[in-house]
């Protein structure tokens, strides 16, 4: 295995290296150019999708929901369906990233508490690929935590730092491909490859498991907050805008969305049945995904699968670490590649600091996917609908969305049946604010 994580990182390295020569501006570095195929738009958008945080934690919570950890890709997939109708004029408004889109709706003053609050709770999403990345190293090598997280984030922010866009869309369709074949690979032989044992095993599992799609641990209510605050982000998110503003032009970014959506689909049970099968190691240190690995594939093919595995960890996490640090790069007056490149060593810096004293991987994703969710989906939304709001109406309903979904997520269940649900209330108290400030402050409607 250590072979082949070296090999593996000296292909990363020549691929960075390579891409980093065609650098040539920021358009280069940010969006590719703008001339990407839809098809090289729906990989990387799978590829980003299908990262540490969404198969990782989804098989790691498969004892608490079962086979409901499908409900993860399928609400993604909504979220996608639901922003093609308006993906053609986002892909207008767009430049680089969110916040220009923010600003052509809206004006500077949304554009700046955009740029302020994205990249706070983008950060806790990068922090979670790192721990994903990391107990991926730990199961496969003898690395301790510390030390795997230091040395996957040194790998994907030097990659996302050399080349940019250019380099990531490079690699992200083959190491979607990559992560859906090796998921496939890894339910068959967990289903049939232990011949009558694994199949027994397998239907055992799936006997006690919680079911899908609703079980004591989850929901329709948590379902309905799931698309709040996970799904909406798929429909109004950072990384997916930043895909699709690489398309060339917007019939292919909507093309790209629908082949992604699609995509997602059937991987999302395979995911809940990995979820089911993974309950089966719940004692195991590193990620429950590689310790089903390990225990029904062939020797031969565990390096493939763990390297198959950690790069689509790796291709996620560069994604939303060149999101946020675009955005973050907006606020210089005149924006450069070696000013680009420091805003993203920095960021690296502080996700893993992050990832080093958090290491819940869903935890750390729903608290930073919440608290975008509650401050910006209404607003952009709003927007994107033709609807127009005075800026400060809109800066106060996107701080007003963070404060209430941050303190959802925080807030500890009080007493009483009603104070069970006060993470709940808050919750959705966010969107309901959100909307509410953005009509009082409403403008005559945009044809």
């Amino acid at each position: 295995m250590n072979i082949a994580l070296i090999i593996y990182l000296a292909f990363l390295i020549a691929i960075a290296v390579r891409s980093a020569r065609r650098v040539k501006d920021i358009p280069d570095f940010f969006v590719a150019r703008k001339g990407a195929s839809a098809k090289a738009v729906a990989g990387s958008l799978v590829a980003t999708i299908l990262g540490g945080s969404a198969v990782i934690g989804a098989v790691d919570s498969g004892a608490k929901l079962g086979g409901a950890a499908s409900w993860f890709m399928l609400v993604g997939a909504l979220g996608l369906f639901a922003l093609i109708p308006i993906a053609g004029r986002a892909y207008e408004h767009g430049k680089y990233s969110l916040p220009d889109l923010v600003e052509n709706l809206y004006g500077k003053g949304p554009r700046l508490v955009a740029t302020i609050v994205i990249p706070v709770a983008w950060t806790g999403i990068v922090a979670a690929q790192i721990i994903a990345a990391a107990k991926l190293l730990m199961t496969f090598t003898s690395m301790p935590y510390t030390t795997a997280a230091i040395v996957s984030a040194v790998v994907f922010t030097g990659y996302t730092l050399a080349g940019g866009q250019l380099s990531i869309l490079r690699t992200d369709f083959l190491q979607a491909c990559l992560i859906i074949v090796g998921l496939l690979l890894l339910a068959g032989f967990a289903k049939f490859g232990g011949g009558e044992l694994g199949s027994m095993l397998a239907s055992a599992t799936t006997s006690v498991a919680p079911k899908f799609p609703f079980n004591a641990n989850f929901t329709p209510l948590d379902l309905f907050l799931l698309i709040l605050t996970y799904g909406t982000t798929y429909t109004a998110g950072p990384d997916i805008y930043s895909r699709m503003f690489c398309a060339k032009d917007a019939a292919t970014a909507k093309k790209a969305i629908g082949m992604a959506a699609c995509v997602l689909i059937p991987v999302a049970f395979v995911i809940g049945f990995l979820a089911v099968y993974g309950v089966n190691f719940a004692h195991v240190q590193g990620a429950r995904i590689t310790a089903i690995a390990d225990a029904v594939l062939p020797s031969a093919l565990l390096p493939v699968f763990a390297l198959a595995l950690l790069s689509v960890v790796l291709s996620s996490a560069d994604t939303t670490l060149l999101s946020s640090s675009i955005i973050i790069n907006g606020l210089c007056r005149k924006p450069s590649l070696f000013q680009a490149r420091i805003i993203i060593l920095l960021n690296g810096i502080v996700a893993l600091l992050l990832a080093l004293v958090f290491t819940d991987i869903i935890g750390t994703l729903l608290l930073a996917l919440a608290v975008y969710a509650g401050a910006f989906t209404v607003p952009i939304l709003w927007g994107l609908l033709g609807f127009k709001a005075k800026p400060k109406f809109v800066g106060a309903a996107i701080i007003a969305g963070g404060i209430l979904s941050l303190s959802g997520k925080l807030c500890p269940a009080l007493p009483g049946s009603l104070g069970q649900h006060t993470g709940d209330i808050l919750m959705i108290a966010a969107f309901v604010v959100n909307g509410a400030i953005l009509v009082l402050g409403r403008r005559p409607r945009v044809n």
